[in-house]
């Protein structure tokens, strides 16, 4: 009888790990809610993401419900004129005013941010480039031609409070050096009345430093 010679052959598959390609880095403009030159701007953001080969993402925050179809129409003629064969484009519209937060909930690594030099943000009127500085590890690229309404109420607002907090910090002291006067004359007497002049000039220095 013929024997038959029979090998068996095992094969190893590698299942090859399919993981998804990580997302473009974009250029995330931050556009306000107001008239401004679309084609003198959509000229600066298109030679930033080309430069740097990034895509577009525009994005604008609103109080005003009313607004919004407005606004929504000035961002997709905007994308409109940027997008090019390697730029591509998105908008994003959200409501409120907290644009640092905004950012820091889309933005991801490799983004890049770009915002006008005069945008304010908070309380204190603080320059938009300067607070993303501070709270977000990315590049930042300063706009033209924006130029917001003035706002006199808000001004007036924030005069009457710093105003207040100056006061209130220099009567709080002031309080408190009286107390230390009537401590015992010792060397910790001088040394709590060294040490509240010392603090009370950074308190003041802190709060003024939030104004300007």
């Amino acid at each position: 009888m013929d024997k038959f010679d029979i090998k068996t052959f095992s094969m190893t598959l590698s299942s090859a790990s399919h993981s998804d390609p990580e997302p473009a880095p974009r250029l995330i403009v931050l556009f306000p809610d107001s008239e401004t030159d679309s084609l003198s701007l959509s000229r600066q953001i298109w030679e930033i993401a080309h430069s740097l080969q990034l895509n577009v993402l525009l994005i604008s925050l609103t109080k005003d419900y009313e607004e919004e179809a407005q606004l929504r129409r000035k961002l997709i003629t905007m994308a409109s004129i940027i997008k090019g064969p390697n730029v591509s484009t998105e908008i994003l519209i959200e409501h409120g005013n907290d644009w640092v937060r905004r950012v820091r909930k889309i933005w991801r690594t490799g983004d890049s941010v770009a915002c006008f030099a005069n945008q304010k943000v908070g309380l204190m009127r603080k320059p938009l480039d300067q607070a993303l500085k501070s709270s977000l590890d990315a590049s930042i690229y300063i706009l033209s031609g924006y130029l917001p309404a003035k706002n006199p109420i808000s001004k007036n607002i924030s005069n009457a409070l710093y105003w207040l907090g100056s006061l209130t910090i220099i009567s709080g002291f002031f309080w408190a050096e009286v107390k230390v006067v009537q401590l015992p004359q010792d060397w910790a007497h001088t040394a709590l009345m060294y040490a509240s002049v010392f603090v009370e000039i950074a308190f003041v220095w802190l709060w003024n430093s939030l104004f300007t």
